[in-house]
């Protein structure tokens, strides 16, 4: 049976990474916080107590292409939709906002550094 979700993790060289903290922390707000211990450079990002990202750079020797994915995009509940407004547009940063029929939601959907789309779901 499965409860929750439990992380997502992004996988990119390190100059990547670290752009991808500065964006999910100044943008999104998400916050850094432990990490163990672990062989590979990365950091684990959190919503209050809960890691949600976990950002880290490939295994020596990965084979795998970092340009092939089926990842769409990860969705965060988000509020202060005025204040986030205001942040996204005074970094510059395109985007494309979404009502969602039927409801007084409405969603914005932008770009981290890696291309990664990314929704901010406001009620």
């Amino acid at each position: 049976m499965i409860l929750s979700i439990n992380h997502i993790q992004l996988v990119a060289e390190k100059d990547l990474v670290i752009q991808l903290r500065d964006f999910y922390c100044n943008v999104v707000g998400l916050t850094e916080g432990f990490r163990p211990a672990f062989e590979r450079f990365g950091f684990w990002l959190y919503i209050g107590d809960k890691d949600v990202l976990h950002l880290i750079t490939p295994k020596k020797g990965d084979e795998r292409s970092l340009q092939k994915s089926s990842f769409d995009h990860v969705a965060f509940k988000t509020g202060n939709y005025q204040s986030v407004l205001k942040k996204i547009e005074s970094l510059n940063i395109y985007f494309e906002e979404k009502p969602i029929p039927g409801t007084t939601a409405h969603q914005i959907f932008l770009r981290d550094p890696a291309g990664n789309r990314v929704e901010l779901n406001f009620d």
